[in-house]
C-alpha cells in the first residue's frame, strides 16, 4: 500500500464523507468517470476566476454570464473527450441552464464589485509535526479595508 505523504482539503473532505471513497481516490488511485456535475463546477469556477480579472465596477452577473460559453469552449478545447458525458443537445441545454443558475446564485452570496482580491488561485502548503504535508489552492485572498 502506498504511503500518503500529503493531503489536500478535497481529499481530507473525501475522508470525512466516506473513508472508502478516500481510499479509492487517494491510495488505490482508481480512475473516476467524468461527470456533468464535476465539469459544471469546473466551468463555473473558471467563469468566477476570470470575473476577477475585470475591474471591480464591471464585475456583474451579466458580465459573468457572457463568460460562460468562452469558459466552456476553452475547457472543451483542452479536453474534447469531455463531450462524451453529454447525450445530445438537450443535456447541454440543461447543463448551461444549471450553470447560469449557479453563476446567478454567486451574486446573491457576494458582491464582487466591492471586492479587490490580493491574489487568486494561491498555492499554499504546510507540514504538520507528524510530517504530513497539507497543500491546496485558495481560490481568492481578500484583504479587509482595515
Amino acid at each position: 500500500m502506498a504511503e500518503l505523504t500529503s493531503l489536500s482539503p478535497s481529499r481530507a473532505n473525501d475522508f470525512i464523507q466516506c473513508p472508502l471513497k478516500f481510499r479509492f481516490r487517494s491510495i488505490d488511485k482508481l480512475p473516476e468517470p467524468p461527470s456533468q456535475a464535476a465539469f459544471r463546477g469546473t466551468v463555473v469556477h473558471a467563469v468566477l476566476e476570470k470575473l476577477f480579472t475585470a475591474p471591480a465596477a464591471e464585475r456583474t452577473a451579466e458580465l459573468a454570464q457572457t463568460m460562460l460559453i468562452p469558459a466552456w469552449d476553452e475547457l472543451v478545447e483542452k479536453d474534447p473527450d469531455v463531450l462524451e458525458i453529454f447525450e445530445g443537445e438537450s443535456e447541454k441545454e440543461t447543463f448551461f441552464t444549471s450553470a447560469r443558475r449557479l453563476i446567478d446564485s454567486y451574486f446573491v452570496l457576494e458582491y464582487p464589485e466591492h471586492l479587490e482580491p490580493e491574489e487568486t488561485e494561491k498555492f499554499v502548503r504546510t507540514t504538520l509535526d507528524s510530517g504530513l504535508e497539507l497543500r491546496g489552492f485558495i481560490d481568492r485572498v481578500d484583504v479587509a479595508p482595515g
